[in-house]
């Protein structure tokens, strides 16, 4: 793995030494990379996690969002497979986004949250509810956005930050900002490392082979070469070693390792009310799973999956309406012990339409039409509205209609995948209400979500596990939020939040709730600080 390390570093390097630029000159306002989620939300619930809150969490982005939403994480032990419930949905149906890319694997169509540091980001956004009109497969349930960027000043600082605890479990980040005329660069490292060797109540051992290490290598890269012009570079870089905790001291003791990829380029171009985006985007996604690493010879079980990601947008506002265009291409392969022809097409085209009628009242409609080689992809839409009573309070209304496409696994496994599967369909709508006055901020949103299509892996008349197109599914429920801050005594702050969670998902034709769907979610937190 260490070729690979290095081979990555001296890919960002080049990129960082042309910092050394002679311009000076005054730059015009940059926007976002992933500028759709800030844009087209309309009626949908949002939620901003900061560059504080997430240097106040540890580096885990389980720990963060399970801290900091109602979202619920299974986890198989601290450190090992952790993989999100969102809104009643599966993990599968849980999209996470990096800079506008969808990285679900394209393997098993979900992310592994203990496999991601949260340290190196400088934001993360939650964005509940269906988004496959803007974010593509998997965004049922709701996205996760992983945010890269800059601090607010763009100016030179240095940020180091380390932690210890029981079971030699230590983590370790260190972040680098510079700005030089017209070139901004960051670049950043963590490490998260634990032995993991507790010890179990009745039974007299620790918990054996439960150790585990994860590394994370980012940087961003901005260059305006004048006022119309902007090119931008995220890259990331995710390496770990897991061993899996056994049950019994007679288990055979498993090991996990990855090696994650992600490169994004960008160019950015703006003109009077029009601005074209061209982005380009290279993943991979490199995996190998020991059933027994005392087993002589070790026989690791490996696969790869590489995307080659292109997408155009082109924007247009004129007074008080926003229009975005959207085509995107992604062609995706994977390699393997277990698969058989896996490759993929994929093309989309999207339109998107806001318009604010007045100070009170604004709605949207977006469309999105996917083709691919293989099946044939729904029609996708988005209708979202927002109303504000009065500076306090708002109401806001969202429907959309979402897929999920089959991955690499259920099409291609080699014992097994089916290739005759279509993708799963959601429909979904979502009513909120904002109240927030002064210390006070107040939600309420109630949701349903009917899912059909519903992909499960079940034995077939052979005895042969193979997925298959099953289940109907309906999650609905309420979630609230409550959040109060105060200055006092001049130097301290007080903030109190408060989040809850009532979540119905149950199988259409049993109406059994859906297993790791909890439906009573409670958190509570407390912050008394000085500055």
């Amino acid at each position: 793995m260490g070729y690979k390390v290095f081979t990555y570093i001296l890919l960002i390097c080049p990129l960082i030494a042309l910092a050394q630029s002679t311009y000076v000159d005054k730059l015009d306002t940059v926007y976002l990379v992933d500028r759709q989620l800030k844009v087209f939300n309309t009626g949908q619930k949002q939620q901003r996690l900061n560059d504080s809150i997430i240097s106040n969490n540890s580096f885990s982005l389980t720990d963060v969002l399970n801290r900091e939403t109602p979202i619920y994480f299974k986890q198989n032990g601290y450190g090992m497979v952790s993989s999100a419930s969102f809104r009643g949905t599966t993990a599968q149906q849980t999209a996470v986004v990096w800079n506008g890319i969808n990285i679900n694997s394209q393997l098993t169509g979900q992310t592994d949250f203990n496999t991601l540091l949260a340290a190196n980001f400088h934001s993360i956004d939650v964005k509940y509810g269906g988004g496959s009109v803007l974010y593509g497969t998997g965004a049922i349930g709701g996205s996760i956005h992983l945010n890269s960027g800059f601090s607010n000043d763009g100016n030179q600082h240095h940020f180091l930050r380390s932690g210890y605890g029981s079971f030699n479990t230590y983590e370790l980040n260190y972040n680098f900002q510079e700005k030089i005329n017209r070139v901004k660069f960051k670049i950043g490292v963590a490490r998260r490392q634990s032995d993991n060797d507790f010890d179990i109540p009745r039974q007299g051992r620790n918990n054996t082979n439960g150790q585990f290490n994860l590394n994370s290598l980012d940087a961003s890269f901005q260059y305006q070469s004048d006022n119309r012009n902007t090119f931008n570079y995220y890259g990331n870089l995710t390496f770990g070693d897991r061993n899996f905790s056994i049950l019994r001291a007679t288990d055979p003791k498993a090991k996990y390792e990855n090696f994650d990829s992600r490169n994004l380029v960008e160019w950015q171009h703006k003109k009077g009310n029009i601005q074209s985006n061209l982005k380009a985007a290279y993943l991979t996604e490199d995996v190998t799973f020991i059933d027994d690493v005392e087993r002589d010879p070790v026989m690791p079980s490996t696969a790869l999956a590489q995307t080659t990601w292109l997408q155009h947008e082109l924007w247009y506002n004129f007074k008080n309406i926003r229009i975005n265009s959207v085509i995107n291409y992604q062609y995706n392969t994977a390699d393997g012990d277990q698969l058989i022809n896996a490759d993929r097409n994929l093309f989309g085209i999207s339109i998107l339409y806001k318009h604010e009628l007045s100070d009170k009242f604004d709605y949207e409609i977006t469309l999105r039409q996917d083709i691919n080689d293989d099946y044939e992809n729904p029609f996708l839409f988005s209708l979202g509205s927002t109303y504000k009573f009065d500076k306090y309070f708002n109401i806001n209304w969202n429907l959309s209609k979402n897929y999920r496409i089959p991955t690499f696994n259920d099409l291609f496994w080699q014992n097994g995948g089916n290739p005759e599967l279509v993708p799963e369909e959601s429909y979904q709508t979502e009513l909120g209400i904002a109240f927030s006055k002064e210390n006070i901020n107040i939600g309420l949103t109630g949701f349903y979500n009917d899912m059909t299509n519903m992909i499960r892996w079940m034995p077939n008349a052979t005895g042969i596990w193979q997925p298959e197109n099953t289940d109907e599914v309906r999650a609905y429920g309420l979630e609230t939020q409550i959040s109060f801050e105060k200055t006092l005594f001049t130097r301290h702050v007080f903030k109190a939040n408060a989040l809850y969670s009532y979540t119905i998902s149950e199988d259409a034709a049993t109406g059994n709730q859906l297993i790791y769907v909890p439906k009573n979610t409670f958190r509570f937190k407390i912050i008394f600080c000085c500055f």
